[in-house]
């Protein structure tokens, strides 16, 4: 990945790094923990073994590690919020 690229982001900085770098055409915050809630099974971070530990920064705000973001989103279907449909 980019050397250029925060280690860590939140829903809203991820939402606007997905789009920044063209892997969605648009999602939000929100929509980003809707996906957390909604797809356990694909999404990478939570509480759960198999999953990567959300890191705390202060207060209830929980980071991900960017590289393992974007991952899932290069990674996973692609699909209405997950990402651009395959050409």
């Amino acid at each position: 990945m980019n050397s250029t690229l925060p280690p860590f982001v939140t829903f809203t900085t991820g939402a606007a790094l997905l789009k920044e770098l063209g892997l969605v055409d648009d999602i939000t915050a929100d929509g980003l923990r809707y996906h957390a809630r909604q797809n356990p099974d694909w999404w990478r971070f939570g509480d759960r073994k198999d999953q990567i530990p959300y890191v705390r920064a202060g207060g209830r705000t929980r980071t991900m590690e960017t590289v393992e973001f974007l991952k899932m989103f290069q990674d996973g279907p692609r699909r209405g919020g997950r990402g651009r449909k395959k050409k």
